[in-house]
């Protein structure tokens, strides 16, 4: 079995993978995005992805496609590895949800797959193990 953190290291493998496959770079001024640009095929152009970064339009929809299979991906570890409790604690300690004592941001991040009920169940019951 995997754990989260074998999982998620797989994940930003991939991911990585994907931004040298679809040509993604990151730029936050003019000198960035010059010095980072990638070669465009002709009648091509850039296009923003959002938080500094750009692809060659031609590869968006690749760019679209492979973020949605990994995102699959993603889910159907968790479900493989029996890991669905191991991935709320992982991200409400990431989110500090015990430091904060709000959880929002641990729901945000884990989406609508989880419920907050559950989240909230799985919060407590760590509380009562820290306490």
């Amino acid at each position: 079995m995997k754990t989260i953190p074998q999982i998620k290291k797989e994940q930003e493998d991939k991911v990585s993978q994907l931004i040298k496959e679809c040509r993604v770079f990151f730029a936050f001024s003019n000198d960035q995005f010059n010095a980072n640009k990638t070669e465009l095929a002709e009648g091509d152009k850039y296009i923003s992805m959002g938080a500094g970064g750009y692809l060659p339009k031609s590869y968006a929809q690749a760019w679209l496609d492979g973020m949605e299979n990994l995102d699959k991906w993603y889910k159907a570890e968790i479900k493989a590895n029996k890991a669905r409790k191991a991935h709320i604690l992982y991200e409400l300690d990431n989110h500090e949800a015990y430091y904060t004592g709000d959880i929002q941001s641990t729901l945000d991040c884990l989406g609508e797959d989880y419920s907050e009920a559950e989240v909230l169940a799985v919060f407590r019951n760590r509380k009562h193990q820290i306490a």
